[in-house]
């Protein structure tokens, strides 16, 4: 590892460089290594991505990050991403050798959050206490963020790696689509993992492929060893549109792949980590409040959707629904006291939601009490008005569309009739602001991503339409048709609306497209893409709820650096 990209010190000077100069690869290269990217608006202002290894963040942590987003004054506050980490935006250059000194403080790491290595590993949020849990992954994941995070060969691959770990028979953090996926599987009485490797979505989604039915857990980091080596030797560096695991693995085909890794392996497996269970966590039993019975009704909707039971007795996880991923600095407090009166355990999910664990079941309606008055009580986490986007166009500089207000124009679209079906319930929309999947949209029953399209003359933002996306990755959603930002929302609806009254038996919602053929929904869309003249209604030419006309501002962004 080059240590030199990762020092504080060549973070200042890459960021006083910029100051009078343009930014260069190089500069660009130590500051997102450290995690630290341009921001959209603004010159001389930065978003920090924050790593959390298996999505674990204590209290403490919370505070620290809530403090700094308060002092930055950025609208949206902290923004939770589908990679369970947290981004802080708005840092001003003078001030981020001093938020990244007060993060290492607080215990948290930004360390390759960018750039071509290993990223944050992703956990399933319910390891640990799921009922159907084969057994906790939680301690490998940790182990492998660690260990790859600072390897002193593997931290300038060809293109970024991404690993996930499941411990559940459900797939809660997409193993099908990510780089390196490992799930728990038991085999005469032995752990182990069944791995999965090269899926990937964005512009080309790629669902992964089978390399080891069941690798032994003493296996582990040999293996993945081996395969980054292999990856590091003969992944494309000259094509960065081909650099990802997935191309090679398709200009390999699996069995070169597979025999060259096992080559690899013999020399990997010296030397390397062992991993220990995490202890076991307490419970916290306090005294029962009662619910308001004008809140009665909010309450046991919120207990059906948001409560899951654990395999500890009498103790249950909660869901917290983080609308749009964003919270602000008095809500990230309100959830690190409600961590300390009530669970024992925080985790964020990849749906940009947090998870308190280890909860007395008693304790539910002095919990569900504590967190309404913070807008923490939101009903339906991880169903259909639970819309995941991206930072969007707010922050990113990739982004074409703002992500976030259409995916809050088609959650408010929801909240009636359709958001209560039970038939819809349970199927997700993803909202990307450009083609790059950050929102997995192609990992999505609905998924949207924003693109630029020339009316009479003037461009106007649309979203592409992917229908029929398994949330697991197993299958990509297929590009339908491009819809105005303006009118998106209600074709969002006309699906739905269409679905439940012709759906036949318990056709699922992909079934149902395949079905019906793309030139019927199509035509059912149509009448969502006619545009007005720019005097008849201006707004069709703005972003939802932008008061200028939009432009394309999208650029190259900088994760790659």
């Amino acid at each position: 590892m080059n240590y030199f990209f990762m020092s504080l010190s060549a973070v200042q000077d890459a960021i006083l460089f910029e100051t009078h100069l343009p930014a260069t690869d190089e500069t660009k290269s130590v500051r997102v290594r450290r995690g630290v990217y341009t921001l959209r608006q603004g010159a001389g202002y930065y978003m920090i991505r924050i790593r959390i290894p298996a999505g674990i963040i204590t209290p403490d942590q919370l505070r620290a990050v809530a403090q700094m987003s308060r002092e930055t004054e950025w609208p949206a506050g902290v923004h939770l991403t589908t990679r369970q980490g947290m981004e802080i935006a708005g840092v001003a250059g003078a001030r981020v050798i001093e938020f990244l000194g007060r993060l290492d403080d607080a215990g948290l790491t930004t360390l390759l959050t960018g750039g071509n290595a290993v990223r944050g590993v992703v956990c399933c949020p319910l390891a640990g206490v799921a009922q159907d849990e084969i057994f906790d992954v939680t301690p490998y994941a940790i182990a492998v963020d660690d260990h790859f995070r600072n390897h002193p060969e593997l931290t300038r691959l060809p293109r970024k790696i991404k690993i996930a770990f499941e411990s559940c028979p459900h797939d809660h953090v997409r193993t099908l689509a990510t780089d390196i996926g490992l799930t728990a599987v038991r085999r005469d009485g032995k752990d182990g993992f069944r791995m999965v490797i090269a899926g990937g979505l964005g512009a080309t989604p790629k669902v992964a492929q089978l390399l080891e039915e069941f690798l032994p857990v003493d296996e582990l980091f040999p293996r993945i060893e081996a395969i980054l080596r292999v990856f590091n030797r003969h992944g494309n560096r000259e094509n960065r549109a081909r650099a990802r695991l997935k191309w090679l693995i398709s200009e390999w085909g699996m069995e070169k792949f597979r025999e060259a890794v096992k080559a690899e392996t013999v020399e990997a497996g010296r030397a390397l980590p062992r991993t220990s269970p995490i202890g076991s966590q307490k419970a916290i039993a306090l005294k029962s409040a009662l619910i308001p019975e004008k809140h009665a009704e909010a309450y046991t909707r919120w207990i059906e959707a948001n409560v899951v039971n654990q395999h500890q007795t009498e103790q249950v996880t909660v869901l917290l629904r983080v609308p749009g991923g964003d919270l602000l600095p008095s809500q990230i407090e309100a959830v690190a006291e409600a961590a300390e009166i009530f669970a024992d355990g925080i985790r964020t999910s990849i749906e940009q939601n947090l998870v308190l664990r280890n909860i007395s079941r008693e304790n539910l309606p002095a919990l569900y009490e504590f967190l309404r008055p913070h807008g923490l009580a939101l009903c339906c986490a991880a169903e259909i008005t639970d819309v995941t986007r991206c930072v969007g166009a707010a922050a990113c500089l990739s982004a074409i569309t703002s992500s976030h207000s259409a995916a809050e124009k088609i959650a408010e679209t929801l909240q009636g009739d359709l958001g209560r079906d039970p038939i819809l319930k349970n199927l997700r929309i993803r909202v990307s602001g450009c083609h790059n999947s950050c929102s997995h949209h192609h990992a999505a029953d609905i998924g949207l991503f924003g693109i630029s399209k020339k009316i009479n003359g003037r461009a106007v933002p649309h979203y592409a339409l992917l229908f029929g996306g398994q949330s697991t990755g197993g299958q990509a959603g297929t590009r339908l048709i491009d819809i105005p930002a303006a009118r998106v929302a209600g074709a969002v609806a006309r699906t739905l609306e269409l679905y439940r009254s012709e759906r036949t038996g318990q056709e699922n919602f992909a079934s149902f497209v395949e079905r019906t053929g793309d030139i019927r929904l199509k035509g059912e869309l149509q009448a969502y893409t006619v545009a007005p003249t720019p005097e008849e209604e201006p707004e069709f030419y703005r972003d939802i709820n932008a008061e200028l006309d939009f432009k394309v501002e999208s650029r190259r962004g900088e994760c790659a650096y």
